[in-house]
């Protein structure tokens, strides 16, 4: 069974507004620009885009029955579950493998969330059992317990991959600033 990537709600709002604001921008750039200034503007809004995309809209962290997978800005790493040795953290989600291991962009926990959660009282709406369960919660834990849920036969060595399209939105649109700076 596939689950619902976890991914950083704050970061994905932030990058979807700057990615809106950048968009009516270029669009103002192009009714009215038609100088070196203009092609500057463009090409700052366009590698600022590259950063909103890669550092809020692509880290994720999911697991399957067949491996673990962060998505980092520009790597991937798939751990099958036959390699992960096991799953923590306590600012970041971390996944060790026979490789290392992985820490994801996606999830993370402040010092404070983790002192809030620590401090917070039970829910006296809650049976006892699930409000003891839920004491002390943070993403991090929460993405630990629904990753560790998914774990299955999978097998296999740990592969991690370079983003061609990360790594495009970020390179072309430096390369287009570089040159409409010393053009």
């Amino acid at each position: 069974m596939f689950m619902k990537p976890l991914r950083s709600t704050f970061a994905a709002v932030c990058a979807w507004a700057w990615l809106a604001l950048a968009a009516l921008n270029l669009a103002d750039v192009a009714f009215r620009g038609r100088d070196k200034a203009s092609l500057v503007a463009a090409a700052v809004l366009l590698l600022t885009s590259g950063i909103a995309y890669v550092l809020g809209l692509r880290p994720k962290a999911f697991a399957d029955a067949e491996a673990v997978t962060v998505v980092n800005p520009l790597r991937t790493t798939r751990s099958p579950w036959s390699s992960v040795t096991k799953i923590d953290g306590t600012r970041t989600l971390t996944v060790h493998h026979e490789k290392g291991e992985t820490h994801s962009w996606a999830v993370q926990a402040s010092p404070r969330a983790q002192r809030k959660a620590e401090r917070a009282k039970p829910d006296p709406r809650l049976p006892e059992a699930v409000a003891a369960e839920l004491a002390g919660r943070t993403p991090v834990t929460f993405a630990i317990e629904h990753l560790t849920a998914q774990r299955g036969p999978g097998q296999g060595p740990t592969t991690t991959t370079w983003s061609p399209l990360a790594l495009t939105t970020l390179l072309a649109p430096l390369t287009l600033l570089i040159a409409a700076l010393f053009t």
